[in-house]
């Protein structure tokens, strides 16, 4: 009886649930369809190798770090014609009399304390190499070359820009020149202090 009820029972349609599950699609790659078959349709586009590309350059790269310009440099008094009349000159800095080892040791701080980090390589490793043996004429006409603007001093010793006189006949500015060179491909790093010499 309850099986004749229940096969006379309207059919009741089952509700349809979406899926919440998501549908993931998958790229499939096939081969470019040509009529000329040939190796590269074979390789998958990852595989390919990027065309060449130059080098980088300073005449390509927007963003190249260029060095300021030389400021101006100082005016000299007209009447100093040669080297020795700008060291027998007033010292901008009221240092006409100063002893000539507190002036080298002096020279071992103005060497290392220039701002420019490629200065202070330069300076304080010529600085070591140099100042011990320098006469006092030549500690006298560093000390007026280290007076400078620093840009004015990188300028110089780098050979970017020519110094005018009296400088242009420094042998002191020559024996920078040369230092600066670094023909040797030295690799260089800022000295160390000589605590016990400079007491």
């Amino acid at each position: 009886m309850l099986r004749s009820l229940t096969s006379r029972a309207p059919a009741l349609a089952r509700p349809r649930v979406a899926s919440t599950l998501p549908c993931r699609a998958f790229a499939v790659w096939t081969p470019r369809s040509s009529s000329s078959s040939s190796s590269d349709d074979r390789i998958h586009p990852a595989l390919v190798e990027d065309p060449p590309v130059a080098n980088p350059s300073t005449e390509t790269d927007p963003w190249t770090l260029k060095a300021p310009p030389m400021p101006e440099p100082p005016k000299l008094d007209p009447a100093i014609k040669s080297m020795d009349d700008l060291i027998n000159s007033p010292h901008p800095e009221g240092r006409d009399r100063e002893p000539t080892e507190t002036l080298r040791k002096r020279l071992v701080y103005e060497s290392r304390k220039r701002g420019i980090l490629e200065m202070d390589l330069i300076l304080s490793t010529f600085a070591r190499d140099r100042l011990a043996t320098m006469s006092d004429r030549e500690l006298r006409e560093y000390d007026r070359f280290l007076t400078l603007p620093d840009w004015t001093i990188y300028y110089y010793v780098t050979g970017k820009a020519e110094a005018p006189e009296p400088w242009r006949s420094s042998a002191v500015l020559s024996d920078l020149l040369h230092h600066s060179a670094n023909k040797g491909k030295t690799v260089r790093r800022m000295p160390d202090l000589d605590l016990e010499n400079q007491q």
